[in-house]
């Protein structure tokens, strides 16, 4: 499958394709743990996930896809996708390590060329994924299509802390301390200095959420976590 959003996209992929060795821990170690419980309270946000078919969308090494598992029952059904081939490889492995292959598929996918049917998924997720879109209206718009009308979309995503203090130490550690540990790590500084840069040039909330209401999502909601560090974005197709 060809991915498009032309040069972006391709540096994209293949900075995450490098980092992939090291993407889980340095996601737990560099977060504090906080990713795990911000994972679990995006899937809070499904009532039911009793018989759904969910759609994880930028899906990296897998996190979300195995949490929605955990959180489902032997009748719920993930299909979880990214761009880079070397996430989904380590992805499948934690999947079949955690017996959930009956549970969740990975793919190689394209977030903004989804090959799925309109109004296919009960429910369509993206955890820190949308933010590197080469296109977010079209990523947005394609999550939208697949998903079926009355089913709901959860966007976890970072954001920037309201707190004017907290904001700037927050700042200090994100764009010093972030990029020396994380590229120290994982031998690649480039990808965690562009995870900050990332962040502060993304949209912010309310945004985010006008778009969501402009592409047919009504109910939409915004749910900050830990002091503003990122969120919750929810919405239901009408």
């Amino acid at each position: 499958m060809k991915i498009t959003g032309g040069a972006k996209a391709k540096s994209v992929e293949a900075m995450f394709s490098s980092i992939a060795h090291r993407y889980d821990f340095l996601n737990h170690f560099l977060s504090l743990g906080f990713d795990i419980t911000w994972r679990k309270k995006a899937i809070a946000c499904f009532s039911d996930l009793r018989g759904k078919k969910i759609l994880d969308v930028a899906c990296g090494t897998g996190d979300l896809a195995i949490t929605i598992a955990k959180a489902g029952d032997e009748t719920t059904r993930i299909t979880a996708g990214d761009f880079s081939r070397e996430m989904i490889e380590i992805g499948k492995t934690k999947i079949k390590e955690a017996d959930l292959d009956s549970a969740v598929t990975m793919e190689f996918s394209d977030a903004l060329n989804l090959t799925y049917h309109d109004n296919s998924f009960d429910g369509v997720t993206c955890a820190f994924g949308v933010r590197n879109f080469a296109g977010l209206n079209r990523g947005l718009s394609e999550m939208t299509r697949v998903l079926k009308p009355g089913g709901r979309m959860v966007i976890l995503e970072f954001t920037q802390p309201s707190n004017p203090v907290f904001g700037a130490l927050y700042k200090f550690y994100f764009t010093q301390m972030l990029p020396a540990v994380g590229g120290l790590l994982s031998g690649n500084k480039d990808a965690y200095k562009y995870l900050p840069d990332t962040v502060y040039q993304f949209p912010a909330p309310d945004k985010l959420s006008a778009m969501l209401e402009g592409l047919g999502l009504e109910r939409v909601e915004f749910n900050p976590l830990t002091f503003g560090i990122c969120g919750i974005h929810t919405g239901i197709k009408k």
